[in-house]
Protein backbone atom coordinates (compact mmCIF):
# COMPACT_ATOMS: atom_id res chain seq x y z
CA UNK A 1 0.00 0.00 0.00
CA UNK A 2 1.09 3.39 -0.70
CA UNK A 3 2.02 5.84 2.28
CA UNK A 4 1.22 9.65 1.61
CA UNK A 5 3.22 12.05 3.39
CA UNK A 6 0.23 13.89 5.48
CA UNK A 7 0.83 17.96 3.82
CA UNK A 8 0.72 16.17 -0.18
CA UNK A 9 -2.51 13.64 1.96
CA UNK A 10 -4.00 16.59 3.27
CA UNK A 11 -3.64 18.71 -0.54
CA UNK A 12 -4.54 15.67 -2.41
CA UNK A 13 -8.02 15.17 -0.70
CA UNK A 14 -8.73 18.69 -0.42
CA UNK A 15 -8.77 18.65 -4.46
CA UNK A 16 -11.06 15.43 -4.32
CA UNK A 17 -13.75 17.72 -1.37
CA UNK A 18 -13.42 20.33 -4.22
CA UNK A 19 -14.13 18.26 -6.95
CA UNK A 20 -17.10 17.50 -4.85
CA UNK A 21 -18.26 20.35 -3.25
CA UNK A 22 -17.26 23.21 -5.38
CA UNK A 23 -16.70 26.57 -4.39
CA UNK A 24 -19.16 25.51 -1.11
CA UNK A 25 -16.51 24.49 0.69
CA UNK A 26 -14.60 28.33 1.12
CA UNK A 27 -18.03 29.34 2.80
CA UNK A 28 -17.54 26.36 4.96
CA UNK A 29 -13.72 27.18 5.35
CA UNK A 30 -15.04 30.78 6.66
CA UNK A 31 -17.34 29.50 9.15
CA UNK A 32 -14.82 27.94 10.80
CA UNK A 33 -12.44 30.83 10.64
CA UNK A 34 -14.90 33.49 11.89
CA UNK A 35 -16.18 31.06 14.63
CA UNK A 36 -12.04 30.52 15.81
CA UNK A 37 -11.65 33.94 15.65
CA UNK A 38 -15.14 34.72 17.87
CA UNK A 39 -14.16 32.33 20.53
CA UNK A 40 -10.27 33.90 20.66
CA UNK A 41 -11.58 37.26 20.77
CA UNK A 42 -14.14 36.16 23.69
CA UNK A 43 -11.19 34.19 25.89
CA UNK A 44 -8.61 37.97 24.88
CA UNK A 45 -11.59 39.15 26.88
CA UNK A 46 -10.51 37.44 30.00
CA UNK A 47 -7.45 39.17 30.82
CA UNK A 48 -9.00 42.66 31.43
CA UNK A 49 -11.69 41.11 33.18
CA UNK A 50 -9.67 38.69 35.67
CA UNK A 51 -7.49 42.68 35.99
CA UNK A 52 -10.00 45.05 36.58
CA UNK A 53 -8.21 46.14 39.83
CA UNK A 54 -4.79 46.48 38.19
CA UNK A 55 -3.64 49.54 36.26
CA UNK A 56 -2.97 49.17 32.46
CA UNK A 57 0.85 49.81 32.90
CA UNK A 58 1.37 47.13 35.54
CA UNK A 59 -0.10 44.41 33.27
CA UNK A 60 1.36 42.18 30.23
CA UNK A 61 1.79 43.06 26.56
CA UNK A 62 -1.22 41.09 25.27
CA UNK A 63 -3.46 42.84 27.94
CA UNK A 64 -2.08 46.16 27.09
CA UNK A 65 -2.70 45.28 23.47
CA UNK A 66 -6.15 44.51 24.37
CA UNK A 67 -6.60 48.12 26.10
CA UNK A 68 -5.47 50.08 23.43
CA UNK A 69 -7.96 48.43 21.20
CA UNK A 70 -10.94 48.58 22.96
CA UNK A 71 -9.96 52.43 23.52
CA UNK A 72 -9.41 53.24 20.09
CA UNK A 73 -13.02 52.06 19.00
CA UNK A 74 -13.83 53.67 21.64
CA UNK A 75 -15.12 50.95 24.54
CA UNK A 76 -14.52 52.16 27.85
CA UNK A 77 -12.86 49.50 30.45
CA UNK A 78 -15.36 48.22 33.03
CA UNK A 79 -16.73 45.45 34.45
CA UNK A 80 -20.16 45.69 32.64
CA UNK A 81 -18.62 46.74 29.36
CA UNK A 82 -16.03 43.48 29.11
CA UNK A 83 -18.89 40.99 29.89
CA UNK A 84 -20.72 42.35 27.76
CA UNK A 85 -18.34 42.24 25.18
CA UNK A 86 -17.63 38.66 26.52
CA UNK A 87 -21.21 37.65 25.78
CA UNK A 88 -21.24 38.95 22.58
CA UNK A 89 -17.82 37.33 21.34
CA UNK A 90 -19.05 33.95 22.54
CA UNK A 91 -22.88 34.81 21.01
CA UNK A 92 -21.43 35.17 17.35
CA UNK A 93 -19.12 31.63 18.14
CA UNK A 94 -22.07 29.79 18.83
CA UNK A 95 -24.25 31.67 15.67
CA UNK A 96 -21.05 30.34 13.15
CA UNK A 97 -21.06 26.97 15.11
CA UNK A 98 -24.44 26.76 14.30
CA UNK A 99 -23.92 27.95 10.33
CA UNK A 100 -21.26 26.25 9.85
CA UNK A 101 -22.62 22.90 11.40
CA UNK A 102 -25.53 23.63 9.37
CA UNK A 103 -23.95 24.35 6.05
CA UNK A 104 -21.53 21.46 6.79
CA UNK A 105 -25.35 18.76 7.01
CA UNK A 106 -26.56 20.81 3.74
CA UNK A 107 -23.11 19.57 1.71
CA UNK A 108 -22.87 16.56 2.97
CA UNK A 109 -26.74 15.67 2.02
CA UNK A 110 -26.28 17.50 -1.45
CA UNK A 111 -23.22 15.24 -2.19
CA UNK A 112 -25.25 11.60 -1.20
CA UNK A 113 -27.77 12.58 -3.56
CA UNK A 114 -25.93 14.31 -6.09
CA UNK A 115 -23.29 10.99 -5.64
CA UNK A 116 -26.34 8.70 -6.12
CA UNK A 117 -27.91 9.90 -9.27
CA UNK A 118 -24.37 10.32 -10.83
CA UNK A 119 -23.82 6.84 -10.36
CA UNK A 120 -27.38 5.97 -11.54
CA UNK A 121 -26.37 7.53 -14.82
CA UNK A 122 -22.93 6.19 -14.93
CA UNK A 123 -24.37 2.77 -14.62
CA UNK A 124 -26.49 3.32 -17.59
CA UNK A 125 -24.13 4.43 -19.25
CA UNK A 126 -21.52 1.82 -19.09
CA UNK A 127 -20.49 -0.31 -21.47
CA UNK A 128 -22.70 -4.05 -21.90
CA UNK A 129 -19.31 -5.52 -21.90
CA UNK A 130 -18.18 -3.90 -18.17
CA UNK A 131 -21.61 -4.82 -16.68
CA UNK A 132 -21.43 -8.36 -17.64
CA UNK A 133 -17.49 -8.47 -16.00
CA UNK A 134 -18.55 -6.78 -12.82
CA UNK A 135 -20.44 -8.28 -9.99
CA UNK A 136 -23.86 -6.75 -9.26
CA UNK A 137 -22.90 -7.25 -5.65
CA UNK A 138 -20.22 -4.79 -6.64
CA UNK A 139 -22.38 -2.24 -8.15
CA UNK A 140 -24.99 -2.23 -6.01
CA UNK A 141 -22.49 -2.39 -3.17
CA UNK A 142 -21.55 1.44 -4.46
CA UNK A 143 -24.99 3.27 -4.23
CA UNK A 144 -26.04 1.25 -0.85
CA UNK A 145 -23.18 1.34 1.18
CA UNK A 146 -19.75 2.82 -0.07
CA UNK A 147 -21.55 6.61 -0.79
CA UNK A 148 -22.43 6.47 2.39
CA UNK A 149 -19.08 5.64 3.92
CA UNK A 150 -17.40 8.34 1.17
CA UNK A 151 -19.30 11.10 2.53
CA UNK A 152 -18.78 10.33 5.96
CA UNK A 153 -15.01 10.44 4.86
CA UNK A 154 -15.67 13.73 3.24
CA UNK A 155 -17.48 15.17 6.29
CA UNK A 156 -14.65 14.24 8.71
CA UNK A 157 -12.00 15.73 6.46
CA UNK A 158 -14.04 19.17 7.24
CA UNK A 159 -13.68 18.38 10.78
CA UNK A 160 -9.71 17.77 9.82
CA UNK A 161 -10.09 21.63 8.51
CA UNK A 162 -11.84 22.64 11.17
CA UNK A 163 -9.57 21.56 13.65
CA UNK A 164 -6.16 22.76 11.18
CA UNK A 165 -7.69 26.73 11.28
CA UNK A 166 -8.61 26.45 15.23
CA UNK A 167 -4.91 25.02 15.69
CA UNK A 168 -3.99 28.04 13.48
CA UNK A 169 -5.89 31.04 15.41
CA UNK A 170 -5.13 29.68 18.63
CA UNK A 171 -1.40 28.73 18.10
CA UNK A 172 -1.45 32.94 16.45
CA UNK A 173 -2.97 33.84 19.68
CA UNK A 174 -0.93 31.92 22.14
CA UNK A 175 2.56 33.18 20.06
CA UNK A 176 1.52 36.56 20.43
CA UNK A 177 1.01 35.96 24.44
CA UNK A 178 4.39 34.14 25.11
CA UNK A 179 6.64 33.14 22.03
CA UNK A 180 8.31 30.49 23.76
CA UNK A 181 6.03 28.28 25.71
CA UNK A 182 3.41 28.21 21.80
CA UNK A 183 6.53 26.36 20.22
CA UNK A 184 7.37 24.02 23.18
CA UNK A 185 3.54 22.99 22.46
CA UNK A 186 3.55 22.68 18.99
CA UNK A 187 6.83 20.75 19.14
CA UNK A 188 5.15 18.54 21.80
CA UNK A 189 1.84 18.32 19.60
CA UNK A 190 3.81 17.59 16.55
CA UNK A 191 6.11 14.73 17.99
CA UNK A 192 2.95 12.85 19.22
CA UNK A 193 0.93 13.55 16.35
CA UNK A 194 3.74 11.62 14.71
CA UNK A 195 4.26 9.00 17.28
CA UNK A 196 0.40 7.85 16.20
CA UNK A 197 0.89 8.44 12.27
CA UNK A 198 0.99 4.87 12.15
CA UNK A 199 -2.58 4.63 13.21
CA UNK A 200 -3.74 6.45 10.40
CA UNK A 201 -2.16 3.71 7.88
CA UNK A 202 -3.60 0.96 10.03
CA UNK A 203 -7.49 2.43 9.46
CA UNK A 204 -7.03 3.54 5.94
CA UNK A 205 -5.67 -0.55 5.02
CA UNK A 206 -8.48 -1.36 7.15
CA UNK A 207 -11.35 0.79 5.69
CA UNK A 208 -10.50 -0.70 2.09
CA UNK A 209 -10.67 -4.14 3.40
CA UNK A 210 -13.88 -2.81 5.02
CA UNK A 211 -15.23 -1.93 1.35
CA UNK A 212 -14.25 -4.88 -0.05
CA UNK A 213 -16.00 -7.32 2.23
CA UNK A 214 -19.10 -5.09 1.93
CA UNK A 215 -18.84 -5.41 -1.74
CA UNK A 216 -18.91 -9.29 -1.37
CA UNK A 217 -21.46 -9.28 1.53
CA UNK A 218 -24.13 -7.50 -0.88
CA UNK A 219 -23.29 -10.06 -3.67
CA UNK A 220 -23.69 -13.10 -1.62
CA UNK A 221 -27.05 -11.42 -0.15
CA UNK A 222 -28.36 -10.38 -4.01
CA UNK A 223 -27.43 -14.05 -5.04
CA UNK A 224 -29.03 -15.58 -1.93
CA UNK A 225 -32.15 -13.63 -2.32
CA UNK A 226 -32.53 -13.84 -6.19
CA UNK A 227 -32.19 -17.71 -5.73
CA UNK A 228 -34.29 -17.69 -2.75
CA UNK A 229 -36.95 -20.20 -4.50
CA UNK A 230 -34.29 -23.36 -5.46
CA UNK A 231 -32.27 -22.85 -2.01
CA UNK A 232 -35.44 -23.48 -0.12
CA UNK A 233 -36.57 -26.45 -2.17
CA UNK A 234 -33.22 -27.90 -2.05
CA UNK A 235 -32.56 -26.67 1.39
CA UNK A 236 -29.20 -25.75 -0.04
CA UNK A 237 -28.15 -22.66 2.35
CA UNK A 238 -26.03 -24.08 4.33
CA UNK A 239 -23.01 -24.05 1.85
CA UNK A 240 -23.63 -20.57 0.81
CA UNK A 241 -24.27 -19.27 4.25
CA UNK A 242 -21.08 -20.58 5.53
CA UNK A 243 -19.30 -18.68 2.79
CA UNK A 244 -21.75 -15.74 3.49
CA UNK A 245 -21.44 -15.92 7.20
CA UNK A 246 -17.54 -16.08 7.28
CA UNK A 247 -17.27 -12.68 4.76
CA UNK A 248 -19.75 -11.23 7.72
CA UNK A 249 -17.03 -11.73 10.38
CA UNK A 250 -14.48 -10.78 8.17
CA UNK A 251 -16.04 -7.04 8.07
CA UNK A 252 -17.00 -7.19 11.75
CA UNK A 253 -13.24 -7.78 12.83
CA UNK A 254 -12.32 -4.67 9.96
CA UNK A 255 -14.73 -2.72 11.47
CA UNK A 256 -14.11 -3.65 15.37
CA UNK A 257 -10.36 -3.31 14.91
CA UNK A 258 -10.73 0.01 12.53
CA UNK A 259 -13.31 1.91 15.27
CA UNK A 260 -10.77 0.88 18.06
CA UNK A 261 -8.21 2.29 16.36
CA UNK A 262 -10.32 5.42 16.05
CA UNK A 263 -11.03 5.88 19.52
CA UNK A 264 -7.21 6.24 20.85
CA UNK A 265 -6.35 9.46 19.86
CA UNK A 266 -9.62 10.96 21.29
CA UNK A 267 -9.36 8.90 23.85
CA UNK A 268 -5.98 10.26 25.27
CA UNK A 269 -6.59 13.74 24.24
CA UNK A 270 -7.82 14.79 27.32
CA UNK A 271 -5.11 13.31 29.82
CA UNK A 272 -2.40 14.63 27.74
CA UNK A 273 -3.95 18.24 27.12
CA UNK A 274 -4.60 18.12 31.11
CA UNK A 275 -0.88 16.88 32.01
CA UNK A 276 0.63 19.41 29.61
CA UNK A 277 -1.59 22.47 31.72
CA UNK A 278 -0.98 21.21 35.12
CA UNK A 279 2.79 21.16 34.39
CA UNK A 280 2.57 24.51 32.70
CA UNK A 281 0.63 25.96 36.27
CA UNK A 282 3.05 24.36 37.84
CA UNK A 283 5.97 26.17 36.33
CA UNK A 284 4.57 29.41 36.09
CA UNK A 285 3.17 29.28 39.62
CA UNK A 286 5.94 27.21 41.49
CA UNK A 287 9.16 28.71 39.52
CA UNK A 288 8.24 31.92 38.11
CA UNK A 289 6.13 32.68 41.22
CA UNK A 290 2.89 34.38 39.46
CA UNK A 291 -0.08 34.18 40.49
CA UNK A 292 -3.04 31.62 38.87
CA UNK A 293 -5.37 34.50 37.76
CA UNK A 294 -2.03 36.07 35.88
CA UNK A 295 -1.93 32.69 33.85
CA UNK A 296 -5.27 31.46 33.84
CA UNK A 297 -6.30 32.86 29.95
CA UNK A 298 -2.53 31.70 28.69
CA UNK A 299 -3.34 28.41 30.25
CA UNK A 300 -6.67 28.32 28.68
CA UNK A 301 -5.04 29.41 24.96
CA UNK A 302 -2.46 26.65 25.38
CA UNK A 303 -5.35 23.96 26.49
CA UNK A 304 -7.18 25.19 23.67
CA UNK A 305 -4.49 24.94 21.51
CA UNK A 306 -3.16 21.53 22.48
CA UNK A 307 -6.14 20.21 22.38
CA UNK A 308 -7.22 20.88 18.76
CA UNK A 309 -3.78 19.31 17.90
CA UNK A 310 -5.02 16.06 19.14
CA UNK A 311 -8.48 16.57 17.94
CA UNK A 312 -6.78 16.89 14.30
CA UNK A 313 -4.84 13.43 15.00
CA UNK A 314 -8.18 12.09 16.15
CA UNK A 315 -10.17 13.68 12.86
CA UNK A 316 -7.57 12.86 10.68
CA UNK A 317 -7.77 8.88 12.53
CA UNK A 318 -11.75 8.98 11.75
CA UNK A 319 -10.81 10.08 8.23
CA UNK A 320 -9.18 6.95 6.99
CA UNK A 321 -11.43 4.75 9.04
CA UNK A 322 -13.66 5.82 6.72
CA UNK A 323 -11.77 6.22 3.51
CA UNK A 324 -12.15 3.13 1.34
CA UNK A 325 -15.58 4.43 0.38
CA UNK A 326 -13.92 7.61 -0.58
CA UNK A 327 -11.10 5.27 -2.31
CA UNK A 328 -13.92 2.85 -3.58
CA UNK A 329 -16.17 5.92 -5.04
CA UNK A 330 -13.34 7.18 -6.69
CA UNK A 331 -11.58 3.76 -8.49
CA UNK A 332 -15.40 3.21 -9.31
CA UNK A 333 -15.91 6.48 -11.43
CA UNK A 334 -12.91 6.34 -13.32
CA UNK A 335 -13.03 2.66 -14.45
CA UNK A 336 -17.06 3.84 -15.25
CA UNK A 337 -15.93 6.80 -17.50
CA UNK A 338 -13.44 4.37 -18.87
CA UNK A 339 -16.01 2.28 -19.86
CA UNK A 340 -18.84 4.56 -21.14
CA UNK A 341 -20.83 3.29 -24.36
CA UNK A 342 -19.97 5.34 -27.58
CA UNK A 343 -22.93 6.64 -29.22
CA UNK A 344 -23.23 8.61 -32.75
CA UNK A 345 -25.51 11.68 -33.04
CA UNK A 346 -27.97 10.49 -35.64
CA UNK A 347 -31.47 9.95 -34.35
CA UNK A 348 -33.70 7.56 -35.84
CA UNK A 349 -37.30 7.79 -34.91
CA UNK A 350 -38.81 4.90 -37.09
CA UNK A 351 -37.75 2.18 -39.69
CA UNK A 352 -38.53 3.31 -43.40
CA UNK A 353 -36.84 -0.18 -44.93
CA UNK A 354 -35.29 -1.88 -42.40
CA UNK A 355 -32.15 -3.23 -40.29
CA UNK A 356 -29.26 -5.44 -41.97
CA UNK A 357 -26.15 -6.90 -41.05
CA UNK A 358 -23.12 -7.53 -43.09
CA UNK A 359 -19.87 -9.84 -42.77
CA UNK A 360 -20.28 -9.05 -39.04
CA UNK A 361 -17.56 -11.13 -37.11
CA UNK A 362 -18.12 -11.03 -33.03
CA UNK A 363 -15.42 -12.35 -30.61
CA UNK A 364 -15.66 -12.48 -26.53
CA UNK A 365 -11.92 -11.92 -25.71
CA UNK A 366 -10.02 -14.73 -27.82
CA UNK A 367 -12.83 -16.81 -28.58
CA UNK A 368 -14.66 -15.57 -32.03
CA UNK A 369 -18.70 -16.42 -32.03
CA UNK A 370 -20.36 -14.88 -34.96
CA UNK A 371 -18.35 -15.69 -38.26
CA UNK A 372 -19.52 -13.47 -41.49
CA UNK A 373 -22.89 -13.11 -40.36
CA UNK A 374 -25.00 -11.43 -43.36
CA UNK A 375 -28.86 -10.91 -42.30
CA UNK A 376 -31.58 -9.17 -43.55
CA UNK A 377 -34.23 -7.65 -41.12
CA UNK A 378 -37.18 -6.05 -43.54
CA UNK A 379 -39.78 -3.56 -42.19
CA UNK A 380 -43.02 -5.17 -41.01
CA UNK A 381 -41.86 -8.85 -41.94
CA UNK A 382 -41.19 -12.24 -39.29
CA UNK A 383 -37.82 -13.12 -39.12
CA UNK A 384 -37.04 -16.12 -37.19
CA UNK A 385 -33.31 -17.19 -35.44
CA UNK A 386 -32.79 -20.55 -34.73
CA UNK A 387 -30.16 -22.91 -33.79
CA UNK A 388 -28.67 -24.72 -30.61
CA UNK A 389 -27.56 -23.50 -27.44
CA UNK A 390 -23.70 -22.00 -28.26
CA UNK A 391 -25.00 -20.99 -31.97
CA UNK A 392 -24.63 -17.30 -31.25
CA UNK A 393 -28.10 -16.07 -31.52
CA UNK A 394 -28.43 -14.53 -28.48
CA UNK A 395 -25.19 -12.27 -29.40
CA UNK A 396 -26.79 -11.53 -32.60
CA UNK A 397 -29.39 -9.84 -30.26
CA UNK A 398 -27.06 -7.69 -28.40
CA UNK A 399 -25.67 -6.86 -32.04
CA UNK A 400 -28.76 -5.56 -33.22
CA UNK A 401 -29.82 -3.33 -29.69
CA UNK A 402 -25.97 -1.71 -29.90
CA UNK A 403 -24.95 -3.24 -26.87
CA UNK A 404 -22.17 -5.23 -28.61
CA UNK A 405 -20.15 -4.00 -31.31
CA UNK A 406 -18.59 -6.08 -34.03
CA UNK A 407 -15.25 -6.23 -34.83
CA UNK A 408 -15.30 -6.26 -38.02
CA UNK A 409 -18.38 -5.80 -40.73
CA UNK A 410 -21.53 -3.59 -40.59
CA UNK A 411 -24.64 -3.24 -39.14
CA UNK A 412 -27.18 -0.50 -40.24
CA UNK A 413 -31.04 0.55 -39.95
CA UNK A 414 -32.11 2.08 -43.65
CA UNK A 415 -28.56 1.91 -44.75
CA UNK A 416 -27.49 4.20 -42.14
CA UNK A 417 -24.75 2.47 -40.14
CA UNK A 418 -25.17 2.18 -35.82
CA UNK A 419 -21.99 4.08 -35.40
CA UNK A 420 -23.73 7.00 -36.96
CA UNK A 421 -26.62 6.73 -34.62
CA UNK A 422 -27.93 7.45 -31.79
CA UNK A 423 -28.01 4.66 -29.45
CA UNK A 424 -31.01 5.12 -27.07
CA UNK A 425 -32.87 6.08 -30.26
CA UNK A 426 -32.30 3.06 -31.72
CA UNK A 427 -33.39 0.94 -28.09
CA UNK A 428 -36.39 3.37 -28.17
CA UNK A 429 -37.64 1.61 -31.58
CA UNK A 430 -37.16 -1.91 -29.92
CA UNK A 431 -39.59 -3.93 -27.93
CA UNK A 432 -37.44 -7.19 -26.03
CA UNK A 433 -39.17 -10.01 -24.84
CA UNK A 434 -36.69 -12.30 -22.78
CA UNK A 435 -37.11 -16.03 -22.06
CA UNK A 436 -36.95 -14.46 -18.03
CA UNK A 437 -39.63 -11.85 -18.18
CA UNK A 438 -38.26 -8.95 -16.54
CA UNK A 439 -41.15 -7.96 -13.77
CA UNK A 440 -41.12 -5.40 -10.72
CA UNK A 441 -42.81 -5.59 -7.55
CA UNK A 442 -45.58 -3.08 -8.16
CA UNK A 443 -49.08 -3.55 -9.82
CA UNK A 444 -49.74 -5.00 -13.01
CA UNK A 445 -50.60 -1.41 -14.66
CA UNK A 446 -47.13 -0.36 -13.61
CA UNK A 447 -45.32 -3.20 -14.86
CA UNK A 448 -47.12 -2.82 -18.25
CA UNK A 449 -47.01 1.01 -18.37
CA UNK A 450 -43.23 1.01 -16.79
CA UNK A 451 -44.20 4.61 -14.98
CA UNK A 452 -44.54 5.89 -18.59
CA UNK A 453 -47.83 7.20 -17.28
CA UNK A 454 -50.14 7.49 -14.08
CA UNK A 455 -51.45 4.65 -15.05
CA UNK A 456 -54.76 5.58 -12.62
CA UNK A 457 -55.60 8.12 -15.33
CA UNK A 458 -58.13 7.37 -18.45
CA UNK A 459 -56.03 7.87 -21.30
CA UNK A 460 -53.01 5.95 -19.68
CA UNK A 461 -55.41 2.91 -18.48
CA UNK A 462 -56.85 2.70 -22.10
CA UNK A 463 -53.39 2.59 -23.52
CA UNK A 464 -52.45 -0.26 -21.06
CA UNK A 465 -55.64 -2.08 -21.77
CA UNK A 466 -55.07 -1.95 -25.45
CA UNK A 467 -51.53 -3.26 -24.95
CA UNK A 468 -53.10 -6.15 -22.78
CA UNK A 469 -55.28 -7.51 -24.97
CA UNK A 470 -52.94 -7.55 -27.42
CA UNK A 471 -50.81 -9.58 -25.52
CA UNK A 472 -53.85 -12.02 -24.59
CA UNK A 473 -53.17 -11.02 -20.49
CA UNK A 474 -56.59 -8.98 -20.04
CA UNK A 475 -58.77 -12.61 -19.17
CA UNK A 476 -56.07 -13.30 -16.49
CA UNK A 477 -55.76 -9.72 -15.39
CA UNK A 478 -59.55 -9.11 -14.60
CA UNK A 479 -59.28 -12.77 -12.49
CA UNK A 480 -56.69 -11.64 -10.20
CA UNK A 481 -57.34 -9.62 -6.80
CA UNK A 482 -57.64 -6.48 -8.14
CA UNK A 483 -57.25 -6.41 -11.67
CA UNK A 484 -55.09 -3.66 -13.06
CA UNK A 485 -53.75 -2.55 -9.53
CA UNK A 486 -52.94 -6.13 -8.34
CA UNK A 487 -49.24 -6.32 -6.55
CA UNK A 488 -47.46 -9.27 -8.21
CA UNK A 489 -44.55 -9.26 -6.23
CA UNK A 490 -41.21 -9.46 -6.70
CA UNK A 491 -39.89 -10.85 -10.14
CA UNK A 492 -44.02 -11.64 -10.64
CA UNK A 493 -44.21 -14.41 -8.07
CA UNK A 494 -47.54 -13.85 -7.60
CA UNK A 495 -48.27 -15.00 -11.35
CA UNK A 496 -47.41 -18.24 -13.43
CA UNK A 497 -44.89 -18.25 -15.87
CA UNK A 498 -47.04 -17.61 -19.12
CA UNK A 499 -48.72 -14.99 -17.27
CA UNK A 500 -46.04 -12.82 -16.23
CA UNK A 501 -44.51 -13.68 -19.87
CA UNK A 502 -47.85 -12.06 -21.12
CA UNK A 503 -47.41 -9.04 -19.16
CA UNK A 504 -44.16 -8.44 -20.06
CA UNK A 505 -44.87 -8.79 -23.98
CA UNK A 506 -48.09 -6.18 -23.01
CA UNK A 507 -45.33 -3.44 -21.78
CA UNK A 508 -43.27 -4.12 -24.42
CA UNK A 509 -46.54 -2.98 -26.63
CA UNK A 510 -47.34 -0.24 -25.00
CA UNK A 511 -44.33 1.00 -26.01
CA UNK A 512 -45.36 0.79 -29.49
CA UNK A 513 -42.16 -0.28 -30.89
CA UNK A 514 -41.44 -0.46 -34.49
CA UNK A 515 -39.22 -3.95 -33.72
CA UNK A 516 -40.44 -6.59 -31.58
CA UNK A 517 -37.71 -9.26 -30.46
CA UNK A 518 -38.59 -12.66 -28.68
CA UNK A 519 -35.29 -14.29 -26.97
CA UNK A 520 -36.63 -17.87 -26.20
CA UNK A 521 -39.36 -16.39 -24.92
CA UNK A 522 -41.52 -19.05 -24.86
CA UNK A 523 -39.08 -21.89 -24.03
CA UNK A 524 -40.24 -22.14 -20.51
CA UNK A 525 -43.53 -22.37 -21.08
CA UNK A 526 -45.85 -24.99 -21.33
CA UNK A 527 -48.04 -26.05 -24.52
CA UNK A 528 -51.15 -23.89 -23.46
CA UNK A 529 -49.34 -20.51 -22.51
CA UNK A 530 -46.89 -21.30 -25.45
CA UNK A 531 -50.11 -21.14 -27.96
CA UNK A 532 -51.19 -17.97 -26.08
CA UNK A 533 -47.95 -16.09 -26.85
CA UNK A 534 -47.83 -17.36 -29.89
CA UNK A 535 -51.16 -15.91 -30.99
CA UNK A 536 -49.87 -12.27 -29.66
CA UNK A 537 -47.49 -12.58 -32.45
CA UNK A 538 -49.14 -13.68 -35.15
CA UNK A 539 -51.65 -10.91 -34.05
CA UNK A 540 -48.39 -8.64 -34.74
CA UNK A 541 -47.64 -10.04 -38.24
CA UNK A 542 -47.16 -6.94 -40.60
CA UNK A 543 -47.93 -4.54 -37.85
CA UNK A 544 -44.67 -4.76 -36.33
CA UNK A 545 -41.02 -6.09 -37.61
CA UNK A 546 -40.49 -9.34 -35.51
CA UNK A 547 -37.39 -11.03 -34.63
CA UNK A 548 -37.89 -14.93 -32.63
CA UNK A 549 -34.87 -16.09 -31.65
CA UNK A 550 -35.63 -19.48 -30.71
CA UNK A 551 -34.63 -22.67 -29.87
CA UNK A 552 -37.95 -24.25 -30.03
CA UNK A 553 -38.92 -24.47 -33.75
CA UNK A 554 -42.38 -24.26 -33.29
CA UNK A 555 -42.28 -20.62 -32.34
CA UNK A 556 -40.81 -19.77 -35.99
CA UNK A 557 -43.00 -21.61 -38.18
CA UNK A 558 -45.00 -18.41 -39.25
CA UNK A 559 -42.17 -16.19 -39.82
CA UNK A 560 -41.71 -14.94 -43.29
CA UNK A 561 -38.10 -15.90 -43.41
CA UNK A 562 -35.68 -17.94 -41.12
CA UNK A 563 -31.56 -17.67 -40.32
CA UNK A 564 -30.55 -21.50 -38.69
CA UNK A 565 -27.00 -20.72 -37.27
CA UNK A 566 -24.36 -23.44 -35.86
CA UNK A 567 -21.34 -22.28 -33.91
CA UNK A 568 -21.50 -18.94 -35.05
CA UNK A 569 -22.32 -19.22 -38.70
CA UNK A 570 -25.11 -19.51 -41.10
CA UNK A 571 -25.66 -22.70 -42.43
CA UNK A 572 -29.49 -22.04 -43.71
CA UNK A 573 -31.68 -19.51 -45.04
CA UNK A 574 -35.13 -19.47 -45.98
CA UNK A 575 -38.86 -20.44 -45.43
CA UNK A 576 -39.91 -22.99 -42.80
CA UNK A 577 -41.40 -25.38 -45.25
CA UNK A 578 -38.18 -24.52 -48.15
CA UNK A 579 -35.96 -25.20 -44.94
CA UNK A 580 -37.78 -28.18 -43.84
CA UNK A 581 -37.70 -29.65 -47.31
CA UNK A 582 -34.07 -30.33 -47.31
CA UNK A 583 -33.86 -33.53 -45.74
CA UNK A 584 -30.25 -33.52 -44.70
CA UNK A 585 -30.47 -29.69 -43.68
CA UNK A 586 -29.79 -29.06 -39.84
CA UNK A 587 -33.19 -27.02 -39.90
CA UNK A 588 -34.55 -30.35 -41.00
CA UNK A 589 -33.14 -32.41 -38.42
CA UNK A 590 -33.67 -30.45 -35.47
CA UNK A 591 -37.05 -30.24 -36.47
CA UNK A 592 -37.03 -34.32 -36.51
CA UNK A 593 -36.04 -33.90 -33.19
CA UNK A 594 -38.23 -31.92 -31.75
CA UNK A 595 -41.58 -34.16 -33.46
CA UNK A 596 -42.20 -31.56 -35.86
Amino acid sequence: MIKIPLIPSLIHYYNVFYGYAGKKIYILILLFLFGGISECIGISMLIPLLNTDKAVSDQGQYARTIYNILESIGISISLYSLIILLLIAFLFKGSFFFLQKTFSIYIMLSLSKDLRIAFCNKYKNMKYSYYTNTSIGYLNNIITTEINRGVAALERYTAVIGSLIFILIYISFAVFINCKMAFVVLFMSLLLFTLMRSLSRSSRKLSLLVSETNAQIQSLLIQTIYNFKYLKATDSFTHLFKRLFGVINKNYIYNLKNNVLALIPSSIIEPISVFFVSVLVLYYVKFQGKQIAEIFVLVLFFYKAFNYVFRFQSDWQKFNASLGGLEVIKKTARALDKNIEMSGTKIVANIDRGVELKDVNYSYDSSQVLFNINMNIPKNKSIGIVGESGAGKTTIFDILTGMLTPQSGKINIDGIDYSELELSSIRNIIGYVTQEPVIFNDTIANNISFWECDSQEDICRKRINAAAVLANGERFINETEMGYDTVIGDKGVKLSGGQRQRVAIARELFKEPEIMIFDEATSALDTESEQLIQQSINSLKGERTIVIIAHRLSTVRNCDYIYVLKEGRIVGEGSFDELYKDKNSIFSKMCQAQNL
